[in-house]
């Protein structure tokens, strides 16, 4: 049952996204004011403004379609928006400078559709890279073309022996991709079953689209195997028109190979259960614990109420006597020896800090993998290690996780939103407590 749970864990990550900006060179800054400078934009109390042209005058313009955080750097340049196909390509490049072999996919263009009574819909695009031979990846960088509603994306190898099954699924939809809540959306796979965490080759958040891997190593791919490329769209609520085709979203994969033979990096995933009461100060009918789980299922899938279970038999706790509690915690034995490259934190919006640890299992000493306080949600980089750590059998990995529900009285995005109790989910809503470890044996 451990292994299962684990399991459903590598195809639940969560992650969503939109970029921010703060600059503060206008802390008086307020709707229809003037102020310096086109497309500059600043943070006051949680709203967000732009400086935007009104007539022949610069004026503040709320930014409305915007989740805001405190202390969030500013936004980087916009990226060209890839090309829409129809069917994935890839257009190879040869770079003399480093020796390594590039090349791009790019999926097709679509319009996300949330179901009814959710903002937020994943989707599973099938890429062929057509590896005639066994490669390693050196580096991958995966670049939506639309940052109003792209909000993460996981990208997983998928096995050349089922190719030919997630072909047949692809093709049985009616518009490009297939709905993949909880998991890739593979026939008979459930929230106990779908790809390993070796599987995960990547993902894009905030701050950390590109994951440029460690000298050395690269992620392994053998003949026929291609990628799986699990988006999440995040469409705010009274933006859903079919007819807006400003929603439509491509999203672009660029890798490159290892020149040479490397060790095989992997992945490893440690998550703690989430029970986050609402604050002293909210009230509503989802503040019960059975009431939010009920809401979370109807927003994403069925599985997600078994997800929180899972984790809290792994981390063990009771299931059936759940603790509600700011600081989400969870320890995990280390199985086999192996060495430790980095690790990559991952929270959502209401959390304020997060730390990831490895312990000596004879000798009890700590080495710190990664230290986010405070948690800074668009910047989700790898925290790569200046020297690989040996762990051995018997060693454990642990995650903490602190979040602070008083934010949601900050982010437009609850603004017309009931509070909640939180538990892990896959929606703009809920929240994540994950750490990605990255090693090789």
């Amino acid at each position: 049952m451990r292994s299962k749970v684990i399991t459903s864990l590598t195809l639940t990550l969560f992650l969503f996204s939109t970029t921010h900006a703060q600059f503060a060179n206008s802390a008086t800054a307020k709707a229809g004011g003037v102020c310096p400078k086109e497309k500059a934009t600043t943070l006051i109390k949680g709203v967000n403004y732009k400086c935007s042209k009104s007539g022949n005058k610069l004026t503040w313009q709320k930014n409305r379609n915007r989740m805001v955080m405190p202390d969030m750097p500013a936004e980087p340049a916009a990226s060209a928006k890839p090309s829409a196909s129809s069917t994935p390509t890839a257009t190879p490049s040869q770079s003399e400078s480093t020796g390594k072999t590039g090349a791009a996919l790019t999926t097709p263009e679509y319009l996300p559709k949330p179901p009814d009574g959710g903002s937020d819909e994943y989707r599973c695009f099938l890429l062929d890279p057509k590896f005639t031979e066994d490669t390693f990846l050196a580096s991958v960088t995966i670049t939506p073309g639309n940052l109003k509603v792209s909000h993460h994306g996981i990208l997983y190898r998928l096995a050349a022996t089922s190719v030919a099954a997630t072909q047949k699924l692809d093709q049985e939809s009616q518009t490009p991709g297939w709905p993949c809540f909880g998991d890739i959306g593979l026939p008979g796979t459930s929230a106990f079953a779908g790809a390993s965490a070796s599987s995960w080759i990547t993902f894009w958040a905030p701050g950390g689209n590109l994951k440029a891997y460690p000298n050395g190593t690269g992620m392994k791919f053998s003949v026929g195997d291609q990628f799986i490329l699990q988006s999440h769209f995040m469409v705010m609520s009274g933006h859903s028109d079919p007819a807006d085709k400003t929603n439509l979203v491509t999203t672009k994969i660029e890798y490159s190979k290892a020149a040479a033979a490397v060790n095989e990096l992997k992945t490893m995933l440690i998550a703690a259960p989430i029970e986050v009461a609402c604050g002293p100060k909210e009230s509503g009918p989802l503040c019960s614990r059975a009431a939010a789980l009920s809401d979370l299922t109807k927003r994403t899938s069925e599985k997600a109420a078994l997800q929180e279970l899972g984790l809290l038999s792994i981390c063990g706790k009771d299931p059936r006597n759940p603790v509600a509690f700011p600081i989400s915690e969870c320890t995990q034995k280390i199985t086999s020896n192996r060495k430790i490259y980095g690790s990559t934190p991952h929270m959502h919006q209401l959390g304020t800090k997060i730390n990831i640890w490895l312990t000596n299992g004879s000798t009890k000493v700590k080495t710190n993998l990664s230290d986010r306080s405070p948690w800074n949600f668009d910047n989700q980089t790898t925290d790569w290690l200046p020297t690989p750590i040996d762990a051995k059998i018997g060693d454990t990995i642990s995650i903490s996780c602190t979040y602070d529900v008083n934010l949601r009285s900050l982010l437009p995005m609850y603004k017309d939103l009931s509070p909640n109790y939180i538990v892990w989910g896959e929606g703009t809503r809920d929240e994540m407590c994950l750490g990605i470890i990255n090693y090789t044996e």
